[in-house]
Order: structure tokens, then sequence, then C-alpha cells
């Protein structure tokens, strides 16, 4: 039986409902695990607090759908709340609304009856750092799903469909100086005194559009933490700048960085702490065109990043497509449109059952 606006607001209710703050996903994947399982529609495969469900596989060309199950702390908002079409908590929109949608698909569709072979990937710790990220460990686990012929991220995107994300850089940049007392600062160097003009210079960086296969992404640049000095009376002797560059699908990690770095005075400590690349551009991917046809969607580029790029970078194409709004992830505010919640079921019902 096809799933109804109703029952996925109460679906979604209840994810949100479960907290699943990174690093604490335990309670909401035993969850998923023992629901799936119920319905013995398949294989159920546990990953530490991710997991995969696995439908028949008639060799069919198979399709992932994909979303992560843990949220950011929340910010008042733990429990979930009604209000006329729009369902609000932590989680709402990112993106316990995209696993609501696979879940409901899984619980209403014929698997013998789908024009592909189906998995869903629900994983963990997605929004800490992405060396934690649980889709690395699932893939490693079960290197099968590299080969898909197209992944689906439930990410939040407003029903447009985004394509590719933006790289990710943080970059550490240390201004050296040299201690001294603070009355007597012709003894040392001011470690924030020797960066401020550059410092001054890299924060008027402009955000820059660049357009890859007719998709606009924005290149940016932002200092994100300045620290300096250890005590009040003290001249710093170093000042540790970050700098966030967010990378548009045409370049490489390594001409991202090399691009900064002749932004940084050579005498400038300079350290990648952190690096994702930018995911694939694959709007020539006939499934994708099929996709955007036929409902008409909006596409547009990713400004965030997004796992998209861990499945291009392996091969599998990939895009966001997701019924939540990317503008209220991670707010107090968080919410998710009931209609956005059965319009995403409605059209990813209707790809993976009916050629257009």
């Amino acid at each position: 039986m096809p799933a109804t606006t109703e029952t996925l607001a109460e679906l979604l209710a209840t994810l949100v409902d479960i907290p699943s703050v990174t690093g604490d996903e335990c309670a909401i994947a035993d969850y998923v695990t023992e629901r799936l399982g119920r319905a013995a529609k398949g294989e159920v495969l546990r990953s530490g607090n991710g997991l995969v469900w696995r439908g028949p596989q008639r060799g069919k060309p198979l399709i992932v759908l994909a979303g992560h199950l843990d949220t950011v702390p929340p910010s008042g908002n733990a429990t979930s709340r009604r209000d006329g079409d729009k369902l609000y908590g932590v989680g709402t929109t990112d993106m316990k609304a995209g696993d609501a949608v696979m879940l409901a698909l899984h619980d209403s569709l014929d698997m013998t009856a789908l024009r592909f072979d189906l998995a869903l990937v629900f994983y963990d710790a997605e929004e800490g750092p992405a060396a934690n990220n649980g889709l690395k460990r699932i893939f490693e686990q079960f290197p099968w799903i590299r080969d898909a012929s197209l992944a689906i991220l439930l990410e939040p995107t407003d029903l447009n469909i985004e394509m590719g994300c933006n790289g990710i850089l943080n970059i550490e940049v240390r201004v050296p100086g040299v201690a001294a007392h603070a009355a007597r600062p012709w003894m040392g160097e001011n470690a924030v005194a020797k960066g401020a003009e550059w410092l001054a210079s890299i924060t008027k960086f402009a955000t820059t559009p660049v357009t890859v296969q007719g998709i606009e992404y924005r290149e940016t640049l932002q200092v994100t933490t300045v620290h300096a000095g250890k005590t009040r009376n003290v001249v710093p002797s170093e000042m540790v700048v970050n700098l966030n560059h967010r990378f548009p699908p045409d370049r490489t990690i390594e001409a991202a960085t090399e691009r900064i770095r002749a932004l940084v005075p050579a005498e400038f400590g300079f350290e990648v702490v952190d690096a994702a690349p930018p995911g694939e551009v694959c709007l020539d991917h006939p499934e994708v065109r099929s996709f955007i046809q036929r409902f008409g969607a909006k596409v547009a580029g990713k400004q965030g990043w997004t796992d998209v790029a861990r499945f291009t970078s392996v091969g599998v194409p990939a895009f966001n497509f997701g019924p939540g709004y990317a503008e209220l992830c991670h707010r107090a505010d968080e919410h998710c449109s009931i209609e956005y919640l059965g319009r995403a079921y409605e059209w990813l019902a209707a790809f993976l059952t009916t050629e257009d």
C-alpha cells in the first residue's frame, strides 16, 4: 500500500524522537535494523551504527538510496513538534526526512516489480569529521555497493536535483612571532601584528561563481578561527588561523591547495588539516537526465559538501535529491514540509517502478 503524507509524517516524527547525535546513533540504527528485518523483504547487513538493506538480486542495474542517521546536537528542538504542514525538530530536514522516505519506499513497494535492483544505505557519523564518516566503512565492508549504476543521496535539496558538491579544505596557517613581556614588546615580535595585514587581506577573498557543465557553484574562502596568545601580559609568539575553503567540482584537492598556498606568505606555516574532494557532476548520466525531465525538477549545484563526493570517487554516478530545506540545516527552527515528504516519496516510487 502506498505511503501517505500522514504516515510519512508519523514515521519522520518517530525518527526525530530517537536521539542520534553524531557518535550516539546506536538506538536509531537498532530501530531501522529491526524495522527492515521484520518486513523480511531482503537482506539486512549491520555495520557498527549503520546498516545496509539489500533487496532481491535479479541481475538488473543496482540503484542505491542513501542517508545518514546522525544529527547535530539539538538546540531546544530535541523532540518533534507538528504545526500544520510543518514538522519541527532536530534532524527533520537534515536528514531524517530523507531516511523516512527511504523506509516508506521499502515498506510500500513490491521489490520484485522494480525496474532496478535496490539497496538502501543508512550510515553514521556524517556530521562529524570526514575521517570518521560511516559510509567509508560501509564501502569497505560491502564492496558490491561500488558496482551500483546510480546513487541518490536524500540530502535536503528542497526537491531540487543538486549535482555534485563543492570540495572542502581546512588549512591551518601559523604566523610566527617571538614572545616578550608586554611592557617590553621591542624584545620580541608580536605574531598578531606580523599577520594583521595578511589577515585583513585574506578576509576580503571574494565569493566567486564558477560554472561546471552549465551549473553554478560558488568558490569561497573564510577565516573561521583565530587563536593567539596565552596570557594578557605576554606578546603572542604565534597566531593560528583556520581557513575554510570551498572549491568547485572542476578542480582537485591538490589544485585547490596550491591556489590557497599562493595566498599565504612563504614564511607562515601552512598545513591542510582536513580535506574532502568535490563530488563529480553527473548531469550526462542517462538516468539522471530521465529523472530531471520526468519530474521537471530544477537543477542546481550543491554548495555544501555531501557524500555524493564519496560515491563519485569510487566510480558511482550520484546526485542529491531530498525533501528537506537546505537553508534550515542545523538551525533551532529546523523543520520539513510534510507535502515535500509526500512528493519526494511519489517521485522516487515512480522512478523505481515505471518507465517514463
